[in-house]
């Protein structure tokens, strides 16, 4: 594990891309962070001595950049006999320390070890292995194009804990040549990152260009080819008898159950899940928050939920996530009456489908409506499973919309 120097002055000059593309800071590009990776660069695994030429950016992560790489096995094997195939490769920070760095694997290889017996097609984990670099030693994850249902995991005891746009990828049927893929994954945006001082424009620890993710923009989603949508990081993933204390998602998807002292489980994956498609259907966050602010994320999903129930008063946890002083006694921290009264609940799912999908039916709309109200229940265990969600998903109503999911 190589020690992070972190982000500390800044080195890099920040490329104009940032403020339109989905694109990490360069900060981040130095001793312990992440690897330096250009379009076109060939990663090998020295044990098996397979290469992954880099074709494309899928996107990235606290922890991790996952780029669509294209296999070069050296020795096919029996199930691959294509030499050549796609894939998601997920390159870790160098600065994890061992126990974080084989989180991840551990619970890809449990799920690999249960799906054997009940889904012998799901492949979780292609390959793994370790590179070394100028920021120092990464742990590299290879991801099969095939999907690991969500209520599959579930049924094994297993929680994502992390559903977020960037860590969901569609595996699309079809698609046949490099050619093809390139064109449904939209063309590469790239800028060169320089360097803000010195003799030399360049560091060795950066890649030469960074590169926004992949906008999808070719993707011409139908029933004639519906995509399935497919997990690619199971980084802060845990067991269901053994759950997280908080999650580390990005606010827009953390289940609001936790900020009153209830434990996550799958159900807070279904309040993830259900925030994730609505962002998928209208390309905006199910509940925004101009400010990481968890009282003002409770203030707007109120607004649109309804009240909260009445025995949460009391139990927002303003040390963890109200900002609440250690030592500080919270009684001075009272929540807002108006959370459990409903005197500010005056908007509905139905108002905000309405407003983000003109492009649906008024049956549709009000379908996807039910469908958020049964996912974002307030008491966990009034949420629909992951399976059922899947299931109404696929239904003929949405078959014209997405292909179903």
């Amino acid at each position: 594990m190589a020690k992070s120097e972190g982000p500390g002055v800044a080195l890099y000059r920040e490329p104009a891309l940032m403020m339109d593309e989905h694109i990490e800071s360069p900060e981040h590009y130095r001793p312990g962070g992440y690897h330096p990776v250009d379009i076109g660069d060939i990663i090998t695994n020295a044990a098996s001595d397979d290469t992954y030429t880099v074709i494309h950016k899928l996107g990235y992560g606290g922890f991790s950049t996952v780029w669509l790489a294209n296999r070069q096995r050296k020795h096919p094997v029996a199930g691959h006999p294509l030499p050549v195939s796609f894939h998601a490769l997920k390159i870790l920070r160098a600065d994890l320390d061992d126990a974080r760095a084989d989180h991840e694997l551990r619970f890809l290889q449990r799920l690999g070890q249960v799906g054997k017996s009940s889904h012998p097609n799901i492949v979780v984990l292609e390959d793994s292995f370790t590179i070394s670099g100028p920021n120092g030693q990464h742990r590299c994850l290879v991801f099969p194009n095939s999907q690991v249902p969500l209520a599959f995991m579930h049924s094994h005891g297993i929680c994502h804990g992390d559903l977020t746009p960037s860590n969901v990828a569609f595996t699309i049927p079809g698609i046949q040549t490099e050619g093809h893929l390139l064109e449904v994954l939209g063309p590469i945006k790239h800028e060169t990152l320089r360097l803000r001082k010195g003799p030399i424009s360049h560091s060795r620890h950066a890649p030469k260009k960074m590169v926004a993710a992949a906008s999808f923009s070719g993707l011409n989603l139908g029933p004639s080819s519906p995509p399935s949508v497919q997990i690619i990081d199971f980084g802060v993933a845990f067991l269901t008898n053994n759950p997280a204390p908080t999650l580390g998602c990005p606010i827009e998807f953390f289940p609001i159950e936790l900020l009153f002292q209830c434990p996550a489980s799958v159900k807070s994956d279904v309040w993830q899940l259900a925030a994730v498609i609505f962002y998928t259907y209208t390309a905006s966050y199910m509940f925004q928050v101009g400010f990481p602010i968890f009282p003002h994320l409770v203030g707007f999903i109120v607004q649109y939920h309804g009240p909260l129930p009445s025995h949460w008063k009391a139990k927002f946890d303003w040390g963890q996530y109200g900002g609440v002083p250690p030592g500080e006694p919270v009684e001075a921290w009272p929540e807002p009456s108006w959370w459990f009264d409903g005197t500010k609940s005056t908007m509905s799912f139905d108002d905000r489908i309405a407003q983000k999908t003109a492009y649906l039916s008024e049956s549709q709309r009000d379908e996807l409506a039910r469908l958020f109200r049964d996912m974002v229940a307030w008491e966990p265990t009034s949420r629909i499973s992951a399976a059922e969600a899947h299931r109404r998903l696929n239904a003929p109503i949405f078959s014209s919309v997405l292909g179903g999911q």
